[in-house]
């Protein structure tokens, strides 16, 4: 099984930002299985990031701004199901 990977992009310039750290500590805790990762742009700046937050999902760009706890749940559940197959 391929351990699924979540890079969350963030800024402290960012105000949306303060609800990216609540979002992701609620996906840890829910998703121990998932590699979550938050990272600051002032000091990674990924070609296609341009905005933050930015969460990208196995190398792919899944959310620009803050999904919905649901969404995000979700997308999290289906890696986690495609790892295993």
């Amino acid at each position: 099984m391929t351990t699924p990977t979540l890079h969350v992009y963030i800024a402290d310039d960012c105000w949306s930002c303060r609800e990216t750290y609540r979002i992701v500590a609620d996906m840890r805790s829910q998703f121990p299985d998932v590699d979550i990762e938050m990272r600051d742009m002032s000091q990674e700046k990924p070609e296609d990031v341009f905005a933050v937050p930015t969460y990208v999902l196995n190398g792919r760009v899944i959310s620009l701004g803050n999904p919905t706890r649901e969404e995000l749940r979700q997308k999290l559940t289906n890696a986690l199901h495609r790892a295993k197959v």
